[in-house]
């Protein structure tokens, strides 16, 4: 039983490093979790990422929501912290709850300019004005 739970220990560890590595090199701003988003082929490995690297877990629902992600894939995602005490004798997550991870998605339906990025809406064209003096 020990060597079960040493091996557990491990292995959880192991994961650890590698969320660490990759959340090295995660943009956690609006625009970078945009990116993530709409270019993810793994919404959930994504996520984790995300979360992994420091970004507000309720951000992250709120820009998939002015993305245009559906809130039924939303909803389906695991939104979670994890941490761990130094020694990793202690581990533990806390994740959004539904209520919480709907309210976020609100947010960013209500407010989309909020949580996108400049360049979403792409380029801005210059017009001309046309002034008359009398």
């Amino acid at each position: 039983m020990k060597k079960l739970i040493k091996s557990a220990v491990v292995g959880l560890a192991l994961v650890g490093g590698i969320s660490a590595a990759y959340a090295e090199g995660v943009d956690t701003s609006v625009e970078g979790i945009f990116n993530a988003l709409t270019s993810s082929a793994n919404l959930q490995a994504t996520v984790d990422g995300l979360v992994a690297g420091g970004a507000n877990p309720q951000s992250i629902v709120s820009v998939a929501a002015a993305a245009g992600i559906p809130l039924d894939a939303v909803k389906q995602l695991q939104v979670c912290t994890n941490s761990a005490a130094a020694d990793a004798t202690v581990l533990s997550a806390s994740c959004l709850r539904q209520k919480s991870v709907v309210t976020a998605y609100s947010a960013g339906v209500n407010d989309p300019m909020k949580f996108l990025p400049a360049s979403a809406a792409g380029k801005q064209n210059k017009q001309e004005t046309k002034t008359e003096f009398k």
